[in-house]
């Protein structure tokens, strides 16, 4: 059995695809509904979606489709309007997401200088986010920045000096760290590469047959549901006290009593991971760590990327998979982490490469329904 505990976004989309792969997963969640609480959309208003690929390979490696889900609920994928930022100068700057349309915004608007400056800009993140995709989203991060990727990365630049590049769309570059809940001057300045996601993604809306907007949230209970349908056992109101080693696998002390499971994927922040475990180096993660106004740390330098803790930072047979890990506390991003952690765990316990590239993978058989 693999034990996620908490049904944090990464954790859940771990246990969507590992029981599509035949595993028996259990999900224990201290409140009383799973999922509640997780922020799809990190924009005001809570609809917007960025990378919807992320959740459509989501769906797609794990049962039906996520358009076939969605129409299920009533409910279809559509490009957003362009994002509204407030400006210095008390105007508004509507900011459509492709890159023809915005030099068309931003040259008629403040003239072709700007609009390459801000092309010019977003085509560096561009390649900053080429590289921040192995760094814990398409790979797990090595714990290395090397000579190549700092060229890229130029981690020293905080966001802050990032925005003074474009004087004008400054507080476009700004709203990234508020976004995140960051001080911008200590905010390495790659976290804007969300900007060249945008460019290079869109952003996306969830809508009725009326083209009225729902929430992004509402992609919630449909992976809860998949859940249920993958034979995935969610036990609510379960709180997890310590996860111990035992031999073989882990013991988890919880409300309910102990359990045992061959593998742990961890949900929660490092504060309370370190005190489920107990391990030393969990310790040592926690207290380097603090936590930020929003979702995950709180950056007070480009270094804070090695103290993030690794996807196994200590034992064994142990995962750790939140807003946390180097990916980022995206509601993409998680998902993205999570698809790390399963293809980690499934490897340990079965000795098959279920990633991607790995052509001769084959999913296990369904338990239950799609």
């Amino acid at each position: 059995m693999i034990a996620v505990v908490g049904s944090g976004l990464a954790g859940l989309a771990a246990a969507a695809r590992l029981a599509r792969a035949g595993h028996d997963v259990v999900v224990f969640e201290r409140e009383p509904m799973a999922g509640a609480g997780i922020a799809v959309s990190d924009e005001p208003g809570g609809t917007a979606i960025c990378l919807p690929a992320a959740w459509r390979d989501l769906f797609r490696k794990s049962g039906q489709v996520l358009d076939a889900e969605l129409a299920r609920a009533g409910l279809s994928m559509v490009p957003a309007p362009p994002r509204e930022y407030p400006l210095a100068d008390g105007s508004v700057l509507a900011l459509p997401t492709d890159r023809a349309e915005q030099w068309t915004v931003l040259s008629q608007r403040y003239g072709e200088r700007t609009a390459i400056a801000w092309r010019d800009l977003v085509d560096g993140l561009d390649d900053a986010w080429g590289v921040l995709r192995r760094l814990g989203l398409e790979a797990e991060f090595d714990g290395r920045l090397d000579r190549s990727r700092q060229a890229t990365l130029r981690p020293r630049e905080s966001l802050a000096a990032l925005a003074t590049r474009v004087p004008p769309l400054t507080e476009v570059v700004l709203d990234v760290a508020a976004r995140l809940g960051q001080d911008p001057h200590r905010l390495p300045g790659w976290h804007a590469a969300r900007l060249a996601v945008q460019r290079t993604f869109g952003r996306w809306q969830l809508a009725d047959a009326t083209g009225t907007a729902h929430r992004a949230d509402a992609l919630i209970p449909l992976l809860i549901d998949r859940l249920a349908r993958r034979g995935v056992e969610v036990r609510t109101d379960t709180e997890v006290h310590g996860v111990r080693p035992a031999d073989p696998g882990h013991t988890l002390h919880t409300s309910t009593g102990d359990i045992h499971a061959d593998a742990v994927i961890s949900t929660v922040d490092p504060f309370t991971h370190a005190d489920l475990t107990r391990e030393r180096a969990d310790g040592r993660i926690a207290r380097r760590l603090q936590p930020s106004a929003v979702a995950g740390p709180r950056w007070t330098s480009w270094r804070t990327l090695y103290d993030l803790p690794a996807l196994q930072p200590a034992r064994p047979g142990v995962l750790v998979a939140s807003a946390w890990s180097p990916g980022g506390p995206d509601a993409w991003a998680q998902l993205l982490t999570g698809a790390l952690a399963a293809y980690r765990v499934h490897e340990e316990l079965t000795g098959e490469d279920m990633r991607p590239s790995n052509k001769s993978y084959r999913p296990g058989p369904i338990r239950r329904g799609q």
